[in-house]
């Protein structure tokens, strides 16, 4: 099969979103079910993983990966793919990723532990959360994930969190009061 024509779009017009985007319809409609299984079991500590590579060199532009930390951002994307394969099919750009967390009823406690992890610690939480969300059945804008993954450090990753936690608390808020 071919890859989706989102996949095909030039490099210099790609966002985060169009890439979370592509990667997501691959995962959904043109990887073969192996690879995505293989997805899901994936230790993103070793990456060696076909699937991973047909995801990386099909969707995300080679100058995101270059450059002197580039297996570290190998990596990073691969704990992505892994997390949307759990959760295949429930990628929805309209729906942000932390009020898909608070609808689906992610504790609070959780939540916080999300939003607070980096390296290993945060992959290990995806995993839980991509299984999570996937047996509730919610969907969620998966580039929240990606802004939690890619940028863990500084002041990017801080807007990031916070707008997740923005979402996450705006969605807990509107469920206690309606129900008053």
């Amino acid at each position: 099969m071919s890859p989706p024509p989102a996949v095909e779009q030039p490099a210099a017009q790609r966002t985060r979103r169009s890439v979370v985007g592509a990667a997501a319809q691959a995962i959904s409609t043109w990887l073969p079910r192996g690879d995505v299984a293989e997805l899901r079991r994936l230790s993103p500590h070793d990456p060696a993983a076909p699937a991973v590579w047909k995801l990386l060199i099909g969707c995300v532009p080679e100058s995101w990966r270059a450059g002197p930390e580039r297996e570290e951002r190998e990596r990073r994307w691969a704990a992505l793919f892994m997390g949307m394969a759990h959760a295949a099919g429930l990628h929805n750009p309209s729906v942000p990723l932390g009020r898909a967390l608070a609808e689906a009823g992610w504790s609070e406690l959780r939540f916080v532990r999300l939003m607070r992890d980096t390296g290993d610690g945060l992959v290990d939480r995806v995993r839980r959360m991509a299984q999570y969300l996937s047996s509730k059945a919610q969907q969620a804008d998966w580039t929240g994930v990606a802004d939690l993954l890619l940028d863990q450090d500084g002041e990017w990753a801080e807007r990031h969190r916070r707008a997740i936690a923005r979402d996450y608390y705006r969605a807990l808020y509107t469920q206690t009061h309606q129900s008053d």
